[in-house]
């Protein structure tokens, strides 16, 4: 008799951390807003396989995060995307200006509509450990060499393709006259 108060107690603390597990889930997830028709891919990777795609202005929740990468589940479909596909904070927040309104991470890493933005993610310099790391390789310099064209190579195909030579006057930036 004493088994069985057992596995009903087992089966409640189950039931309570499934529960916590959902409720945190459903606390850490933010809805977004996709900006732009986007491949949701199955891994943070542009290569990754495809998940599934999303139409502009499909919605769903932001469920994790790695990088400008972010997992969205839309209805049955999850997938990662990046971040500046999305708009974060709740559909219809804010005005519609789409002035970057709604919750924090959507000012912070969404997409501003009406606004000229040119966003850049994957490049960076080098770095002190990059540097380190570098060596030197005789075949990949080769290979670079052989995508070079001579001064009469260019001028042959610039004229295949109708362009000609034009002498160009540069300015004088401090009188702002050519030279």
């Amino acid at each position: 008799m004493h088994r069985p108060a057992a596995r009903l107690s087992k089966l409640r603390q189950w039931l309570a951390t499934v529960l916590l597990a959902t409720i945190a889930a459903a606390a850490l997830a933010e809805p977004v807003t996709v900006e732009r028709d986007s491949i949701l891919r199955a891994e943070p990777r542009t290569d990754a396989g495809v998940a599934g795609n999303l139409a502009k202005g499909a919605t769903g929740d932001a469920v994790s995060r790695q990088g400008a990468w972010v997992q969205v589940k839309s209805g049955t479909v999850t997938g990662w995307l990046y971040s500046f596909n999305v708009r974060f904070g709740a559909v219809g927040a804010g005005s519609s200006s789409g002035g970057g309104t709604g919750s924090a991470l959507g000012r912070v890493f969404g997409p501003r509509q009406q606004v000229n933005v040119t966003a850049t993610i994957g490049i960076r310099g080098l770095d002190e450990e990059d540097l380190k790391q570098a060596h030197f390789d005789e075949g990949q310099m080769r290979q670079l060499d052989g995508f070079a064209a001579s001064r009469e190579q260019a001028a042959a195909q610039a004229g295949k393709s109708g362009l000609s030579a034009v002498q160009v006057d540069y300015l004088d930036p401090a009188s702002g006259s050519s030279q």
